[in-house]
């Protein structure tokens, strides 16, 4: 085997590296922001509609364009996947508020207290 047959073959072992470690990676940092969103629901009992809270109040709002960050914030978009499953509800003045009969539907890996 030529010295440039190996260098191109290495090559593609370390694109295909590179590739996997970036889809494990965001569904591993994805996973860690669904669970850290139902958390912050439960922390401030945003469990029914009467104390629903804002997506400022509970810190989820998505951040400005400008904002410097070193990873990406995949909190927004966990919620925005909990309300596509009807885990968080939106009631009609905006506040949202899980509703933790239906975490069933998503596997996380959470922990099931009864």
């Amino acid at each position: 085997m030529s010295e440039s047959t190996r260098a191109i073959i290495l090559l593609i072992l370390i694109l295909i590296l590179l590739l996997a470690v970036a889809f494990y990676g965001s569904t591993f940092l994805m996973r860690r922001a669904l669970k850290t969103v139902i958390k912050r629901f439960q922390d401030n009992n945003a469990l029914t509609p009467a104390t629903a809270k804002t997506v400022e109040e509970l810190g989820l709002a998505r951040r400005g364009f400008f904002h410097i960050q070193a990873f990406r914030d995949y909190k927004p978009a966990a919620l925005d996947l909990l309300v596509r499953y009807d885990i968080v509800q939106i009631t009609e003045d905006n506040k949202v508020f899980l509703l933790e009969e239906n975490l069933t539907k998503i596997n996380i890996g959470q922990k099931r207290q009864y």
